[in-house]
């Protein structure tokens, strides 16, 4: 069920407040926690990539933005490995006032069909959008389907442990376009307990 209910700019506001003072006190475990490296199997997990080593300094200097999580994929069934999630998200202060507008934007998404010939920007878009292995980063979401907005596509891996109940929909995420081409998820030990009851109490 997608969890669109009781999301604004406050509530997001209070949580970047709220995560900003925690981070003061950060230890490296906490860093590492976020970053997926405080276990071998996430140290392992893109560690060949640039961004890989661009995580804490994204945590240090990035803002907190809504994210909008509309699928995932795993065939584990105890859920106990990272598994990729596809989000769409903005730093468009319009997305922080009224993040339902992912909602709209998803439904033209979803309602593409996959061209049987040419089109390659649509079948990219299709393809990034739908497949199980794509990895987009950063995807610029084309017009008319951001109907007007600065909208991207990006895929992130979801820790369980991050958040044992995660709902599609509304969830918060870290974000620097200058730090790095990845977006880190908000793991739910630093949300604060307005944020929780908004995102479990809907």
């Amino acid at each position: 069920m997608y969890n669109n209910f009781m999301f604004d700019a406050e509530l997001l506001g209070n949580l970047e407040k709220h995560f900003q003072e925690k981070k003061v006190l950060f230890k490296k475990e906490d860093f590492a926690y976020i970053a997926g490296k405080d276990t071998f199997k996430g140290k392992m997990l893109g560690f060949l990539t640039t961004d890989y080593y661009r995580r804490e300094k994204l945590i240090r200097g990035g803002s907190l933005v809504y994210g909008y999580v509309f699928r995932t994929w795993t065939n584990e069934v105890t859920f106990t490995r990272p598994y990729p999630m596809w989000i769409l998200f903005s730093p468009s202060q319009t997305f922080k006032n009224d993040p339902d507008l992912f909602v709209s934007i998803l439904s033209a998404l979803q309602a593409i069909e996959l061209p049987k010939r040419g089109q390659s920007g649509l079948r990219k878009l299709f393809t990034m959008l739908n497949a199980e292995l794509s990895e987009p980063k950063y995807f610029l979401i084309p017009e008319p389907y951001a109907q007007g907005h600065l909208v991207y596509l990006s895929m992130a891996y979801h820790r369980p442990w991050h958040n044992n109940n995660l709902k599609l929909g509304i969830n918060p995420f870290i974000m620097g376009a200058s730090i790095s081409k990845e977006i880190l998820y908000l793991p739910t030990k630093y949300w604060d307990e307005s944020f929780k009851k908004a995102y479990y109490e809907f």
